[in-house]
């Protein structure tokens, strides 16, 4: 029987006074396969150590989380009322003249 295996929490790093961290962008993707959400994030990591030379760098992360217990999908199923009169015919051609005239008597 595998192992349970043991979730740990992604500490995002925070800015200091020698480096910066910008997002520049946050996508979270649920696998419900999986039971987790895949989280990308683009970031702009800038370096203010040695002021004379600062530079940038993006970077890319991608983690998992895990659902909780409590997270299910809720699939609620509710009957389909059908009424005749909600019912609508669209673009119907109208009938022709000759077929509502039944009987001529010359």
């Amino acid at each position: 029987m595998p192992k349970e295996k043991v979730y740990v929490p992604v500490a995002e790093p925070k800015s200091t006074s020698c480096v910066e961290y910008i997002e520049l962008g946050r996508t979270v993707t649920p696998q419900p396969v999986f039971k987790k959400d895949t989280i990308r994030i683009r970031l702009l990591q800038r370096c203010l150590g040695n002021p004379t030379e600062t530079f940038d760098t993006e970077k890319h992360w991608e983690y998992d989380v895990p659902w909780s217990e409590e997270r299910q999908e809720e699939v609620v199923m509710r009957p389909i009322k059908s009424k005749t009169e909600e019912v609508q015919v669209v673009n119907q051609a109208p009938e022709p003249a000759w077929k509502k005239i039944k009987r001529v008597i010359l």
